[in-house]
């Protein structure tokens, strides 16, 4: 990784990381709710400003963005008070779109996602390295899907300094826990298969767009 993609990684580690800290102060501190609705909405309205500058109907799009964010000024207080909520749903759709990117591929007629990486990787793959990147896909799906619902169980039962815990310090830790596992499991399932890791799968996958690209120019 040369030094501009390594400072890239560093800034987005660094952000998710700032965030996680940032929206587990704001559910752990009494008064701090502004900032937790600040967080919620900050990324949204950020996404929705960006679509709508590239959009060929900013005319409009742009104004309604405005409108929005008067509407979300006006009702604030009420917002504020259910900051939370919007952290949790942040947090489980997030997991839920990922258990979705990973499942539509375990469809008839479709190449499982970590089938993919491991081919961009390995080259064309033995029908028995196919078989097992069929399950870690699947078992990255249930994964997710887990994430999401403990969240949410956490959050209807528990105190929000609990579901924040999870959510923001403990989560991520165990998806860094499911790559080690994985890699265990590979070891032992794949012995002969040369070693890899989820850097060399971003890497090729990274080259093959650029790829794709350069061929549709």
């Amino acid at each position: 990784m040369n030094a501009a993609r390594f400072l890239r990684a560093a800034g987005v580690v660094g952000a998710i990381a700032a965030y996680q800290l940032a929206a587990h102060h704001a559910a752990s501190t009494p008064g701090a709710h502004a900032l937790g609705l600040a967080l919620v909405l900050a990324p949204i309205l950020l996404i929705a400003l960006n679509a709508s500058t590239r959009s060929p109907a900013r005319a409009w799009l742009l104004p309604l963005w405005a409108l929005a964010c008067a509407a979300l000024w006006v009702e604030r207080a009420p917002l504020t008070a259910h900051f939370g909520w919007g952290l949790w749903l942040e947090h489980a759709c997030f997991n839920l779109a990922l258990a979705w990117m990973f499942g539509r591929t375990l469809v008839h007629g479709r190449e499982p996602l970590c089938t993919q990486f491991a081919t961009l990787v390995h080259g064309k793959l033995e029908p028995r390295a196919a078989r097992y990147t069929r399950r870690v896909t699947a078992a990255w799906t249930l994964f997710f899907i887990a994430t999401a619902l403990v969240s949410t169980v956490l959050f209807a039962c528990a105190s929000i300094v609990a579901w924040s815990t999870f959510a923001n310090y403990l989560a991520l830790p165990l998806v860094g826990l499911m790559f080690v596992a994985e890699y265990a499991c590979r070891r032992f399932a794949l012995p002969d298969m040369k070693p890899s890791s989820i850097m060399d799968a971003v890497r090729a996958y990274t080259h093959s767009m650029q790829m794709r690209r350069s061929g549709a120019q």
